[in-house]
């Protein structure tokens, strides 16, 4: 995965929790909402998505509502892949030193 690509599912992983912030408080709607986007979750980023699941536990739909789930998830495959922070530079080469007599 780039770079580039990481961000613009990173964003899509925040469009998620911002839907499930809005609609994730109302009980039957909430826990299909959860359904639906623990499948995109795992398709966006793969078996790390499966954590999304645990939402549908709750069933008051009060405490999975309010916790970024698809944000953390995105962020630890950022984190686990070297996307976050400043890219790595590679080390500079060793010059040969010249031999003493």
């Amino acid at each position: 995965m780039t770079r580039r690509s990481y961000f613009w599912r990173l964003a899509l992983s925040i469009l998620i929790d911002l839907g499930d912030f809005t609609f994730g408080r109302i009980p039957i709607l909430g826990t299909a909402e959860n359904g639906v986007s623990g499948v995109a979750v795992t398709a966006i980023w793969g078996r790390a998505g499966l954590i999304y699941f645990w939402e549908l536990l709750d069933l008051t739909e009060q405490i999975a509502a309010t916790i970024p789930t698809a944000t953390l998830i995105g962020l630890y495959v950022g984190w686990r892949e070297g996307h976050l922070g400043a890219p790595k530079r590679d080390a500079p080469a060793q010059q040969p030193q010249p031999k003493q007599l």
